[in-house]
């Protein structure tokens, strides 16, 4: 095994871009419904709700850009949003796919676990996407050594180990 012990998210500038549009997004619907208010729109409740959804764009802004990241370890995932983190242990996942996120055509895991439950990894937001992957990878395939990956993500990157918490596979 290496001696990395974690490997943490980076945001990127594509990042600061998309928080900053959403946030820009948010306060200009505000503004507009705070306008059609004193106006008289009706009926009123239209109004409250799209200045509501343009808060709630303020604070996905917020979060997208300052408040979200990931850490991989060999024993679990971290996934922090809204400042909150939180742990899920890597040995209940046995399967690992990856699909094209709508929001900017990053990747995105899927982590599968036994039961049927999924677990949605984003990582179109981070500048060492690339090596969060493998770390993730290489993390899962050690508490599971029969780790199923799915045949387009295996296309895409290849069967772990990668090297960066496990030892590489030797090519033959």
């Amino acid at each position: 095994m290496s001696g990395v012990q974690k490997i943490s998210s980076r945001r990127s500038v594509q990042t600061y871009l998309v928080a900053v549009g959403l946030i820009i997004m948010g306060l200009a619907l505000g503004a507009l419904c705070v306008a059609a208010w004193f106006q008289g729109v009706e009926p009123r409740w239209s109004v409250i709700l799209f200045g509501v959804l343009g808060v709630y764009m303020v604070f996905l802004g917020v979060d997208e850009g300052w408040l979200s990241g990931l850490e991989v370890t060999p024993e679990a995932l971290r996934i922090q949003s809204f400042g909150r983190w939180e742990e899920h242990p890597l040995t209940r996942f046995e399967a690992v796919d990856g699909l094209r996120d709508i929001l900017g055509g990053g990747l995105q895991l899927v982590l599968i676990a036994a039961q049927g439950q999924a677990l949605r990894v984003p990582l179109r937001r981070y500048a060492n996407a690339g090596q969060l992957t493998q770390a993730l990878l290489d993390a899962l395939w050690l508490k599971n050594n029969d780790l199923l990956t799915m045949p387009r993500l295996a296309r895409r990157l290849g069967q772990p180990p990668f090297g960066v918490f496990a030892g590489k596979k030797s090519r033959r």
